[in-house]
């Protein structure tokens, strides 16, 4: 049986097979080529991959897909931001970068037209109607 340290003389080895190690430390990049998944799980339950067109991160088990952090930003290649996600603060939704929708602690800001298809109702806490709008087509 070959040893991990056997491995490490910082020569390139080629492997066929399955390689079974307990802790993998990496003190440089890992590259995996197109098509080929780093998957995690006894059931390759959440897959991380890239085809020749797009990228992929699938959750593929029983249970979700959790993304967790004080400050959660999704963002275009070029930095331009799509959405925040603030703890225990705003919600930010954006389009080109524009601020277009955020949520408060009294509610939510929608900044620009709002357009609603088939009617729309605003009411207030104790549920009464405040305003309706009604569309005439």
């Amino acid at each position: 049986m070959t040893r991990a340290r056997d491995l490490a003389d910082g020569a390139d080895k080629d492997i066929t097979g399955t390689l079974t190690l307990d802790d993998i430390v990496l003190s440089n990049d890992m590259s995996v080529a197109d098509n080929g998944k780093v998957q995690f799980g006894a059931g390759n339950d959440l897959q991380i991959y890239h085809d020749t067109n797009n990228s992929y991160i699938d959750e593929q088990g029983t249970g979700n897909l959790l993304i967790r952090g004080t400050e959660i930003q999704l963002k275009a290649s070029d930095g331009t931001s799509y959405a925040e996600f603030n703890d225990g603060g705003a919600t930010n939704l954006r389009f080109s970068g524009d601020l277009k929708f955020s949520t408060a602690s009294t509610g939510v800001d929608i900044i620009g037209a709002f357009t609603a298809t088939d009617g729309c109702t605003i009411t207030t806490a104790d549920n009464s109607s405040q305003l309706t709008l009604i569309s005439t087509d």
